[in-house]
């Protein structure tokens, strides 16, 4: 999740104390040893790349002409947002927790979380806290970082979910950034406990999987996605699981 987008983006960054390196180091390591994703060994959490996507502008304008609206995982600091619009979701209670001692937030993120898992089975998500926490009360989501840890059956369900969780209504927004391929296919993440195999999409492979999200769940999408190139590659290239079709890729679905 992208924790430190939130807490930066809810009340402009303001931190008590003087920032040091070895804390965020010494939480990162916590939190690594939970789960050992790449994007927390590389600190991604400290990266602040939700307002240079394409989609922000139209995602902010909404929030600020509607405070009933609501967005999951990120907010916007300094840019008129309540922190009551704003909605977070991660597997362990444990990485929220993390989050707060790291940015030492805890009296003025008005955020609010919710603790599950998206790939539970039917019976567990519709009881669990995502669906009975979020339902009925986001507009916009930003999933960074999030479906590309699946194959293209699993990053589905999960999407299918995120529709469920939402208003249904049009002008609601999926959106993400995350590992993709100049080509779409499943890879297999070397290295990584037990060499899970994901889907990385290209922009084609994301309009074909959004139109079977909308057979799927009743609803039409219009569905926006570009390649890019940057530092996270550069950090990323040398990796086992790493080729040279590897790319970032941003993308909007926006419900019509």
């Amino acid at each position: 999740m992208s924790r430190a987008s939130m807490t930066m983006l809810n009340d402009s960054f303001k931190l008590t104390v003087a920032w040091h390196p070895k804390k965020s180091s010494h939480v990162r390591d916590e939190a690594f040893d939970i789960y050992h994703y790449a994007c927390i060994g590389l600190m991604r959490f400290l990266s602040f790349n939700l307002s240079h996507m394409p989609f922000w502008p139209r995602s902010l304008e909404r929030l600020r002409a509607d405070p009933s609206y609501g967005f999951l995982e990120a907010g916007c600091s300094d840019q008129d947002i309540a922190g009551e619009q704003l909605f977070g979701c991660d597997l362990e209670q444990v990485f929220i927790d993390l989050g707060y001692r790291l940015f030492r937030d805890t009296d003025r993120l008005k955020a609010s979380f919710a603790v599950g898992d998206l790939n539970a089975d039917e019976a567990t998500f519709n009881d669990g806290e995502p669906f009975q926490k979020l339902h009925g009360k986001i507009d916009i989501v930003f999933a960074s970082s999030l479906l590309h840890m699946w194959d293209w059956d699993t990053q589905f369900k999960v999407a299918t979910r995120l529709v469920k969780i939402c208003r249904p209504k049009s002008g609601v927004m999926i959106t993400g950034r995350q590992m993709r391929s100049t080509k779409g296919d499943h890879y297999t993440m070397t290295g990584m406990k037990d060499n899970a195999v994901h889907y990385r999409h290209d922009p084609e492979t994301m309009e074909r999987f959004w139109a079977a999200v909308g057979e799927a769940t009743q609803s039409c999408w219009k569905v926006e996605a570009g390649l890019y190139w940057n530092e996270e590659i550069d950090q990323t290239k040398d990796m086992p699981w790493a080729d040279e079709k590897m790319r970032m890729m941003w993308w909007c679905a926006t419900r019509e």
